[in-house]
This record gives structure tokens, C-alpha cells and sequence, in this order.
């Protein structure tokens, strides 16, 4: 397990000196994929390059403490298990997208993989699936409103070794299996679009030929593209009134790219050339698209350009992430509600993210150690998450610093019995993004109880009417923990209530209280 090393500072900002971002935590591992939940606690998954290797998911609290680490554990010596994506669904599960390889020194595909796991980190189904060394692969899945995942890769089809989508159900069975049969390439992306369909971007194995697809809710093609001769790997995304935006190199100058789109049927619209060497598209809540790449085919940096839906040249910028940058190696474009985009990338020794607004201008460049940048994803307060090297917490405004302790109390055993030991465990966790001082806990205790003892992981406790402990400092992301020991002597439901405090402002108050209920039994 790697030991997580907390450090909070500020990014390297770029561009506009009024809209800051702050590096709020930066530690390892990092992972291949990133993902959060409702209340933004991160999931990373990563893989070990070695015999019998396993994928590793690990999740972060907000304030970038590792909460568990957990992975199947496989021990076949032949092979390892390499992550590609994770994701989490509405009830907080996490699930995991993976690829099985035979050999070490020239590994070959074997199995295609999928997992999901509980909040808690128990593994709660796993499917290997496709057919044994037949080459096939995952490389990324969506979720849809019902939870399904739909699970893009390579696999074998009635045409051969072709890109496929395989929906799982939330009970880890499949529904419905599509295989690309016109011959668009190798998967590169899989999106879901407003009109609750799926768009595939495949890319040929050899020469220089796009191609895409659209797939309806069972799992039927819509209609597919493919051969389109570009350069650079294309891209695309849906409004809601089902049309599709895609990108592409230009095909006969191989300068600059074409924006395209497209009707619900397929059918070719409008086409729009654009300097910029674009690679990605994403479409804001008002319908209209935003390409991203770098400024020209030689040279690197992080540009952008917005067209309306009727194609019009809203807007560009060539040089959102500033001077002196030059942003490498990309890897995800998102947009947020507000309609700013962000692109993530590279100097090869930092991971970074430009941002512009909703009207081209720039935002800020953030740079944070890590090396490349593989994903990113916003929370639910606009903070943004990203991984690769690292995994790091990006808070926009100028944060505030402020220590957060919050408390958690459990009971064991739940019911006991009048006379038996039960132990009540407490855990304070400073969520906040600098050391909470002189950190206090209280637990009454009723006098239906026998007080026994009181162990803290740190600092010191007294006991028998109230537990008072002096836990001291604790870091940001850090937890202590306090077991108390009691006997009950009489029958009924024993209510158990608990406070921490600490010196100075405490960032959040509603976290500071704690209550749990025993039953009792004769």
C-alpha cells in the first residue's frame, strides 16, 4: 500500500490573475482513471506492470486522505490484470474496467474484465468475459440514469476483431452486446448523449482513418461513418435534439480540422474548417460545440474554438494555457454547467489543466507534480480531480484555508446483551486543508453504564461520567480514532452521544456531532 504524502500548495497559475486555482492536496498512488461520488469522495484505479499484477482502487475523502485500498487478488503468474477506467454509480458503488494480459516482456490481451465494488470497498461481482487470447480489450464505459454500464473495447464479433459495447446491468449481468460491423476501427471513446444513445470514435490500426458510430438504447446501430482520412485521432458528442458534432483533421491539406455535424439519421449537415489541430469536442448545456487541441499541427499549447449550432465561429483561443506552457500529451476535455471547458495534458514532469469561460477567455492554468495527466473529473462544489503520476485536488476561487474535524461514532457489539462489553469507536477526520490545533473529544456517558476504558490512536483520555480525550493536532486528511469500553446494566435502547471540537474556526460545524443507538438486551 502506498503511504499517502499530503501536501498543500499552491499550482503554478498562468493567465488571468483574478481567477485563481489552488492545489488543495497532491499525493499518490495515481491511476489511470478518476472518478467521485455524491459526496465527493475520489476512486482511482491503477495496476502493477508485473507477474499475477492486480488493479488497485483506492478511495480519497475529500480532503485526500486514503480511506481503503482494495484489489482482487490474482495469482496466476502468467498474467496481470491492467485497469483502464473506473466510474461510480448513483448508489456510490465503484466499478472497474480492466483488461487481462498473458506474458510480461510482450503481453498479448487475454480476457476482457469488469468489476463493481460497495462503498466500502467489498468486491461485490466480477466478470471476465470474451473469449480466451482472442485479443480482446476494454478501454472505457459510461454510465446511463439506471445504472447500467456500457463497456467499450475489442472484441470478436461476426466480422472479426472489431470495436464492441457491452451493457452490464447493475446485477452484473448483460443485457445486450453490439459489434461494430462497417468497419470503423480500433475504440478509442464512448459517450452517452443527451438523447439517451451511445456515440463510439474508433480509430484504424494502420494508416490514418477515423471512424464512427451511434448505438440506440438496445443496443441497434444507428448509423456509422466510417474511413474518415484524418491525421490526428477524432471525436465526437450529442445535443439533445440528437444531433452529433464531430471532429476531424483536414483531409486534403492535413492543416488545421473540420468540425462536422450531424443529424439523428447520420446525415452530414454543415462542415466548418478551423486552423487549430482539434482532437476533441464536447457540446455546453446551450447546444453549441467547443473543439479543443493544440494551436497548429506543430505546435503544442492548449487552443480553443466555439461554433453555434448553426455553425458559426463563436470564438477562439489559441493560447489558453499562457506563455511559456505548452501544454503535451492530452488527455480529456470537459465542460461544466457554466459552459467553461477544461483540457488536461502535460509537460512531462507536471500534470496540467487549462481552463477558459463560456466566451473564450482564460481562466487559468494549473501545474501540479505528477507527470501526465491521464484523467479528470469536476465535484460537486466545482472542484476538479485529476490523475496520472498523482492524484491531486484543484479548488477554483482563492480557497480558504480552514481546518474541518469531523466525527463518526459506531457501536459493537449491536444488540449486547446486560453485563457483555460493548465498545463504542470513534473516528475524527480533519477534512479541511490545514492541521485542526488542540482537537477535543467528549462522550457523556448515561448511568445505565459501566465505564470501563477509553484508548485513543494519539493523545490521551479520562473516563467514567464523561470521556474526555486530548487528541492534539491532526494534519489535514488525517484521522484519530477513540475506543471507549462500557458495560450496560440495564435492558432498552441506550443512546450514545459524542462531540469534537478543536482551537480557532472550525470550516464546517454540522460534522462535529455524533449519535448512535444500541439495543440492549436482558
Amino acid at each position: 500500500m502506498h503511504k499517502p504524502l499530503i501536501s498543500i500548495a499552491l499550482a503554478l497559475v498562468t493567465a488571468s490573475s483574478w481567477a485563481q486555482v489552488q492545489s488543495t492536496w497532491v499525493n499518490f498512488p495515481g491511476g489511470v482513471a478518476v472518478a467521485r461520488d455524491a459526496a465527493d469522495n475520489v476512486y482511482t484505479a491503477n495496476w502493477d506492470y508485473n507477474p499475477a499484477g492486480d488493479i488497485t482502487l483506492t478511495k480519497r475523502n475529500p480532503a485526500g486522505a486514503v480511506m481503503w485500498e482494495t484489489r482482487y487478488d490474482n495469482i496466476d503468474n502468467t498474467r496481470h490484470e491492467v485497469a483502464t477506467w473506473v466510474g461510480t454509480d448513483s448508489a456510490g458503488n465503484a466499478w472497474v474496467s480492466g483488461t487481462i494480459r498473458s506474458g510480461f516482456s510482450n503481453p498479448v490481451s487475454a480476457n476482457s474484465l469488469m468489476m463493481k465494488f460497495s462503498p466500502g470497498g467489498q468486491l461485490l461481482w466480477r466478470r471476465v468475459y470474451a473469449s480466451e487470447f482472442d485479443g480482446s480489450r476494454t478501454v472505457r464505459f459510461v454510465f446511463d440514469a439506471q445504472d447500467r454500464a456500457y463497456v467499450l473495447g475489442l472484441g470478436t464479433g461476426p466480422a472479426g476483431q472489431v470495436s464492441t459495447v457491452r451493457q452490464f446491468n447493475p446485477d452484473g449481468s448483460t443485457g445486450w452486446v453490439w459489434f461494430d460491423s462497417q468497419g470503423i476501427g480500433a475504440p478509442i471513446m464512448i459517450k452517452r448523449t443527451p438523447d439517451q444513445q451511445t456515440l463510439v470514435v474508433a480509430r484504424s490500426i494502420f494508416g490514418i482513418l477515423n471512424g464512427f458510430a451511434k448505438i440506440d438504447a438496445e443496443g441497434r446501430t444507428v448509423w456509422s461513418v466510417p474511413a474518415v482520412t484524418s491525421l490526428t485521432v477524432g471525436d465526437a458528442a450529442g445535443d439533445a435534439a440528437g444531433n452529433t458534432f464531430v471532429v476531424n483533421s483536414h483531409a486534403g491539406t492535413g492543416q488545421g480540422s473540420v468540425l462536422q455535424k450531424r443529424s439523428p439519421a447520420g446525415a452530414l449537415i454543415w462542415e466548418r474548417p478551423h486552423p487549430m489541430a482539434a482532437f476533441r469536442v464536447e457540446v455546453g448545456l446551450d447546444g453549441n460545440p467547443v473543439i479543443s487541441g493544440f494551436p497548429n499541427s506543430g505546435t503544442p499549447g492548449a487552443a480553443f474554438a466555439k461554433f453555434s449550432s448553426a455553425g458559426g465561429l463563436l470564438w477562439t483561443n489559441l493560447d489558453a494555457d499562457g506563455p511559456g506552457v505548452g501544454l503535451l500529451s492530452h488527455s480529456q476535455m470537459l465542460m461544466d454547467n457554466a459552459g467553461s471547458a477544461y483540457l488536461s495534458g502535460s509537460t512531462l514532469t507536471h500534470m496540467g489543466v487549462s481552463k477558459v469561460f463560456a466566451d473564450g477567455s482564460p481562466a487559468w492554468t494549473a501545474l501540479v507534480p505528477g507527470g501526465t495527466t491521464t484523467a479528470m473529473t469536476l465535484g460537486s462544489r466545482s472542484q476538479l480531480y485529476v490523475t496520472g503520476g498523482q492524484t491531486a485536488r484543484l479548488d477554483q476561487g482563492r480557497a480558504s484555508l480552514a481546518a474541518d474535524v469531523a466525527l463518526t461514532l459506531t457501536d459493537a457489539p449491536d444488540p449486547v446483551s446486560v453485563g457483555m462489553t460493548m465498545i463504542y469507536t470513534a473516528t475524527v477526520t480533519n477534512l479541511g486543508n490545514v492541521t485542526a490545533e488542540s482537537v477535543l473529544y467528549a462522550q457523556g456517558l448515561p448511568r445505565t453504564l459501566t465505564w470501563l476504558s477509553a484508548t485513543p490512536s494519539q493523545g490521551s483520555c479520562t473516563g467514567a461520567g464523561m470521556v474526555s480525550c486530548s487528541l492534539g493536532a491532526l494534519p489535514a486528511g488525517a484521522s484519530a480514532t477513540v475506543a471507549v469500553r462500557v458495560q450496560p446494566r440495564q435492558a432498552g435502547a441506550l443512546t450514545g452521544t459524542a462531540t469534537v471540537t478543536m482551537a480557532g474556526r472550525d470550516a464546517n460545524l454540522a460534522n462535529n456531532t455524533a449519535v448512535t443507538t444500541t439495543t440492549v438486551q436482558p
